[in-house]
């Protein structure tokens, strides 16, 4: 497993960051062939007066579908199917999910994001169905524009750099990957990222941190953004 979450260079790929959002303590997550949201809580206690929303967005990052669910978490369980999405019959071939999960105070605990295509499953031995096939249509999302900011610090020998990033444009971006290179424009390595290959629809922020050790400065650096369609 670990040879996929990092490359032959050691560095880090798409599946780390979606291992470590799937196995987070407090998690939303969609069922693929049930069309249902379910959240699961991992701590040994329970929470009450959560709420999950969900939102569906079409290939022109038009939001068609929305709805929200109040939800009791049991220590160390499962709250199963509290809502179930309901796709518009005529919905672009390709679409995207969004789920956020907040807290009794209205905070977001938790954030997920899908794609989806209307592609049928035809069973196991297939490549077939909404999480494996008819994503062609993706090269159709238009341009989006990201705007970032950041700042810097050190603590321990440590090298930190905060970044803010805000989807400032009407369409979704999407999966967006950060990267802290030198002057050669080679990944600076090792660096360790809060978060990366993420997506962001329109007005949505987030902050990732980047740590590094300061010697590994010694040569400059910058910070690039990369997207599908950023």
């Amino acid at each position: 497993v670990s040879s996929r979450m990092w490359d032959w260079s050691l560095e880090p790929t798409a599946s780390l960051y979606h291992t470590a959002n799937s196995l987070e303590p407090l998690h939303a997550q969609f069922d693929y062939l049930k069309n249902t949201v379910s959240v699961v809580n991992d701590y040994y206690r329970a929470f009450t007066g959560y709420k999950v929303i969900a939102q569906v967005y079409d290939i022109n990052s038009k939001k068609v579908f929305e709805k929200s669910a109040s939800v009791y978490l049991p220590e160390d369980g499962v709250a199963n199917y509290v809502l179930t999405i309901r796709f518009p019959e005529n919905i672009s071939q390709v679409h995207f999910i969004q789920l956020v999960l907040k807290d009794e105070n209205g905070n977001d605990v938790s954030s997920n994001f899908y794609w989806r295509s209307t592609d049928k499953y035809e069973g196991s031995k297939t490549l077939t169905g909404p999480t494996s096939s008819g994503f062609e249509d993706l090269s159709k999302l238009k341009a989006a524009k990201v705007k970032l900011s950041y700042k810097t610090r050190q603590a321990d020998g440590r090298y930190f750099v905060d970044i803010v990033m805000k989807n400032t444009s009407n369409g979704i971006a999407f999966f967006n990957q950060l990267q802290f290179l030198n002057s050669k424009m080679s990944p600076i390595r090792p660096s360790f990222y809060s978060d990366n290959f993420f997506s962001l629809i329109p007005g949505e922020k987030k902050t990732v941190t980047i740590e590094t050790a300061k010697e590994k400065l010694s040569e400059g650096a910058m910070l690039v953004l990369k997207g599908w369609n950023t």
